[in-house]
């Protein structure tokens, strides 16, 4: 198992070491009142990036398919808020577990957990990302 080397905490903020997922968060967060903030995801990603968003999803492969996965998202979605812990792992995989509290533009309210696990590209793009959901955590 891979161990972490760096762990960047944030919660919407900048941060002077924040990773590709911490930019990647926060663009989507815009998404819900910037519907034209999804076009700075092309960015993030490497041409032939492959994403899942969940288990039960197949996987999404090429920047065009990937931004129309993410432009749905801004139809459906009026408010997001992530709160989030990002690590960079020994083998240079970022890990991200994260929480969202979001509002759809039917008003329907929803939350959800997940981890990331992305790989980066020399340039600092995601080449590889996949996310599996998890049951939302209490403050135990």
């Amino acid at each position: 198992m891979a161990q972490a080397t760096e762990t960047v905490k944030t919660a919407g903020s900048t941060n002077p070491t924040e990773t590709v997922i911490d930019r990647y968060i926060t663009i989507f967060d815009r998404m819900a009142h910037d519907p034209a903030a999804v076009e700075e995801l092309q960015l993030l990603f490497a041409p032939d990036a492959t994403v899942q968003l969940a288990q039960d999803l197949e996987p999404v492969t090429g920047l065009p398919a990937i931004m129309d996965v993410y432009r749905n998202f801004t139809s459906v979605m009026a408010d997001s808020q992530h709160f989030w812990t990002s690590t960079v792992l020994d083998d240079g995989r970022i890990e991200c577990h994260w929480v969202q509290a979001g509002r759809g533009t039917d008003g329907s309210l929803a939350t959800q957990a997940g981890i990331e696990y992305a790989t980066v590209n020399a340039d600092g793009q995601i080449t590889d990302l996949r996310n599996r959901m998890v049951d939302p955590t209490g403050w135990a």
